[in-house]
């Protein structure tokens, strides 16, 4: 018998892996697009990172429904006899970096809101010095994940649309 911690299988009666996905792919990108422009100068930094780290987070949930909702869908296309290729994995590897990118950002966005508070806590007069702004740093550090989130994503994103155009076409 196997323990299930979440099943999402269908939404109102129809495969809830196409409606979930959507969320991902809209969100992750859209998060790690505006995670790159927002970080550029401090007065954006300090207006849009709370939505961005949001935006993020709900693109990493999503990415996480995706996954659990394609992982049954892809067991019923394969009896069917439709050959799924690559993207289960491609969409492994999204949800890896979107989860990635959500968490960065979430450290971002916590180190950018309570960096004063953080230094109070641990009895910290100031933080080793950098050559650059530890914002700065941050953001550097963090604009990898951005882009392989977006990259990741359009990748499967245009797997699955090719593997549902196929199975549909014959």
């Amino acid at each position: 018998m196997k323990a299930v911690l979440l099943e999402v299988d269908r939404v109102f009666g129809l495969p809830a892996h196409p409606l979930l996905v959507h969320g991902a792919v809209v969100l992750v990108p859209l998060a790690a697009a505006a995670f790159l422009v927002a970080g550029a100068r401090d007065s954006w930094r300090h207006a849009h990172y709370l939505p961005v780290t949001l935006s993020a987070v709900a693109g990493g949930v999503f990415a996480f429904l995706a996954k659990v909702s394609g992982e049954p869908l892809s067991e019923t296309v394969r009896r069917a006899g439709a050959r799924v290729g690559e993207h289960p994995e491609q969409g492994d590897t999204a949800f890896f970096f979107a989860m990635l990118f959500a968490t960065a950002v979430v450290g971002v966005y916590v180190f950018h809101r309570y960096e004063g508070g953080m230094r109070s806590l641990l009895g910290i007069q100031s933080w080793p010095r950098l050559p650059v702004r530890y914002h700065t740093a941050l953001y550097v550090a963090t604009a990898p994940l951005a882009v392989l989130a977006i990259l990741t994503m359009v990748i499967a994103g245009h797997s699955g649309a090719e593997l549902v155009w196929k199975t549909n076409a014959g």
